[in-house]
């Protein structure tokens, strides 16, 4: 195996361990004064207002009895429930609902936690709000006139012209065009003297001569500003500071901005003492939102305040035993997992040999849908003209559904084995080394660094890893975004992405620094982990020699080989990463989306179990066990005419509880299972009413949902006390091999 594991690694568990919501659910019916009482815990009141402000308000009505109505009550007693399962049963750090901390590996296993109150928080202002201010101070004509102004970052020839994508908002979204300029001279000298920033009186006086006046410069001026082809050193940035700690110094620098730097240092002198305590009472945050009203730019409150929490542990190591039951399950996964035939970076590939063979255009101009080839190949969406983009063309389901299949010998294998445990009525489909020791094993093309999320559980008396996958682009992409509220967090970081600078010492790694939508930026927003950035709609603080723009960029192709990115002022290869979990295929633009399938060329983006084919057509999928390692839970594909029965009785405690009784024991579902949509999953109890009704309110309008077997019990490693907690570990690996020979 190439791979060798970072020492270190990042435990994530929730707020409140595992038996407070057993407790909570214990008996048959949960009782509203019951759930209220254990509502009355500040730290719960906290979270579920920073979760959700707008939910807040009328759960303070609900606390006080102001809500009479069943329906509404009742309403507001399965998002409570909702919340109080995702913060005793969710690993996922979101809020104060769970946090993170850095442990090592050692040659024991002990995870202690501290009491909650010990739990460090970092709570910021919203990308949402921030980037609406900045975008405000800057409309100030006192402001603009001080403020340094550079190019657009997407600015690119096309012929006489000049193109770049512009913003406006629509319903608070922000929608891109691409909008073509004439190349004038006058533009051009413009542009070229605000290349390393310049006031907008500079590039004015630049202008005047004997047919052009002062005013009529200006004016020029001001439009280029407000076309967005010039943008000022208050545009957001998604790496670096927070962003609001690079707004302050810059506001700073100029005069008649002192009541907005009062109100900004306030701000953070008040988050850092609410900081200093878990359980902070919601006025704290509405009366410094009031406060912020003195600034003039609207905001709603629940897109207003961003926190992490990092735990506080007693204790936090991990054995080597188990690390080496990780590394045989990913020897596994390894011979699981083929390599994709067909990617979008594959497709690129070909159509752009095809038309310019192996010829090096500018990158601008390849993706360009009118000049190029844009990035998305026989895809419907993305790449789309303007003319139409607008229409919307009546889709008709025919009446035999057609899907691709792709079928492998693994499938062939999975496929025996699960026919034989439905033929048993067994529960668990046993993997052996026999099974697959035919199947090749290959390292060589994945990521430098890669990352698995394991959870450790106790199933009669024996330590079991669940591990179902593990990838990235990089080991960094999960942890970038909580590095600023945690120092010993972003130090690991840091060495994740210092070994992939060291394997890529002849090239250079760039950051995509983007920002595709302003509270995207909550997920985007990390230190400035690299040497070199690629800026594209988004500021990069950055020296301009360590900033690869748009027009340095150069692409090739080989038939057969990969697309390759060229620095022309490095004359060096550019590979670029984005360190963030953002889910970069979704509306994204052509250039970033490109930029972001170029870190997984020519590799397997990760290595997994996957179920393929089989996955939604068996009403059951037993759960699959290798040794000691679990690769997938079981799962069950229930549908809406199974659950029409308690749908129907939901008024009637005696029926309703009767028939959840037969449907449980037709469907062997244990006590406690999970919710499963896409990344979120929501802890149930089947033999409580209440957390079945929450179950049916979320899935009524479904014609399927799937449950997954919860697999902690009370004899989790994680604990507090004798209070266990669910647990999720990443943990992250290096290619060894690459850096040996690279030393060598």
């Amino acid at each position: 195996m190439s791979y060798k594991n970072f020492p270190k690694y990042v435990l994530r568990t929730p707020l409140f361990p595992f038996s407070f919501y057993k407790d909570l659910t214990h008996n048959v019916v949960i009782e509203e004064d019951q759930l209220k009482q254990i509502c009355t815990n500040e730290i719960i009141k906290e979270a579920i207002f920073l979760a959700s402000p707008s939910l807040h308000q009328e759960f303070e009505k609900w606390l006080k009895g102001d809500i009479k109505e069943k329906t509404a009550s009742d309403r507001m007693m399965y998002s409570v429930l909702k919340y109080i399962s995702r913060m005793s049963s969710r690993c996922t750090p979101f809020g104060l609902f769970a946090g993170t901390a850095v442990g090592q590996f050692s040659d024991t296993t002990t995870i202690q936690l501290s009491d909650k109150s010990k739990n460090d928080r970092h709570t910021r202002l919203d990308m949402n709000y921030l980037v609406a201010l900045s975008q405000d101070i800057v409309k100030d004509k006192n402001v603009r006139n001080q403020l340094l102004f550079y190019p657009n970052t997407s600015i690119y020839k096309a012929g006489k012209q000049l193109r770049y994508v512009e913003y406006t908002y629509v319903e608070s979204r922000r929608v891109h065009h691409i909008v073509a300029v004439e190349n004038s001279e006058y533009l051009q000298k413009v542009l070229t003297k605000a290349r390393m920033g310049a006031y907008l009186n500079d590039l004015a006086t630049l202008l005047v001569d004997d047919e052009i006046t002062n005013e009529e410069a200006s004016g020029f001026i001001d439009q280029l500003v407000e076309s967005q082809l010039l943008i000022s050193e208050l545009e957001p940035s998604v790496s670096g500071p927070e962003f609001l700690d690079q707004i302050i110094p810059v506001l700073k620098k100029l005069s008649g901005t002192e009541q907005v730097i009062s109100e900004l240092e306030n701000v953070k002198l008040v988050l850092h003492t609410i900081d200093k305590n878990m359980g902070n009472s919601a006025n704290a945050y509405i009366e410094l939102s009031e406060s912020l009203k003195k600034l003039g730019t609207g905001f709603e409150l629940k897109y207003m305040f961003q926190t992490d929490m990092n735990l506080s542990l007693e204790a936090n190591t991990i054995g080597y035993d188990t690390l080496k039951k990780i590394k045989k399950g990913l020897t596994v996964l390894n011979k699981l997992t083929l390599p994709p035939k067909d990617t979008l970076i594959s497709r690129f590939r070909t159509a752009f040999y095809e038309r310019y063979e192996s010829r090096e255009v500018p990158l601008s101009k390849a993706l360009d849908v009118e000049l190029g080839i844009g990035f998305l190949q026989d895809k419907d969406s993305g790449d789309v003209s303007q003319i139409v983009d607008d229409l919307v063309l009546p889709f008709q389901q025919g009446k035999v559904g057609v899907r691709d299949v792709k079928w492998s010998s693994i499938h062939s294998l999975l496929h025996k084995k699960l026919v034989e445990c439905i033929k048993h009525q067994q529960k668990i489909l046993i993997l052996e080394d026999n099974d697959f020791r035919e199947l090749e094993e290959n390292w060589e093309d994945l990521p430098d660094t890669i990352s698995s999320m394991i959870e450790l559980v106790q199933i009669d008396n024996t330590e079991k890893i669940v591990m179902s996958s593990c990838g990235g682009s990089s080991a960094a992409n999960l942890l970038g975004r909580f590095c600023h509220g945690d120092e010993a967090l972003n130090t690991y970081t840091k060495e994740i992405i210092d070994v992939e600078t060291k394997i890529n010492s002849d090239k250079i790694l760039a950051e995509i620094v983007h920002l595709p939508e302003s509270r995207v930026g909550n997920i985007l927003m990390r230190p400035a982990f690299r040497k070199y950035e690629i800026p594209y709609l988004a500021k990069s603080i950055l020296n301009e020699e360590n900033q690869l723009l748009l027009d340095d960029l150069m692409i090739s192709a080989s038939t057969n080989g990969k697309v390759k990115l060229r620095s022309k002022k490095f004359d060096k290869e550019v590979v670029p990463h984005l360190t963030n979990a953002h889910n970069f295929s979704s509306n994204a633009l052509p250039i970033y989306q490109f930029l972001a399938n170029m870190q997984t060329q020519n590799l397997r983006g990760g290595i997994a179990f996957d179920w393929g084919p089989f996955a939604e057509e068996y009403d059951f999928l037993p759960r699959v066990e290798y040794r000691d390692i679990i690769f997938s839970s079981a799962v069950w594909n229930i549908s809406s005419s199974e659950i029409e029965p308690l749908l129907k009785n939901m008024n009637d405690e005696n029926i309703f509880t009767n028939e959840l009784k037969k449907i449980t024991e037709h469907k062997n579902l244990p006590q406690f299972v999970l919710l499963v949509d896409g990344d979120n999953e929501l802890l149930i109890n089947t033999k409580n009413n209440t957390s079945m009704k929450m179950l049916l309110n979320t899935v009524k309008k479904r014609s399927r949902f799937k449950l997954k077997e919860f697999l902690h019990t009370e004899e989790s490693i994680a604990k507090e006390g004798v209070n266990t907690f669910t647990n999720q570990i990443v943990v992250s690996f290096y290619n060894e091999k690459k850096l040996k020979n690279l030393q060598n």
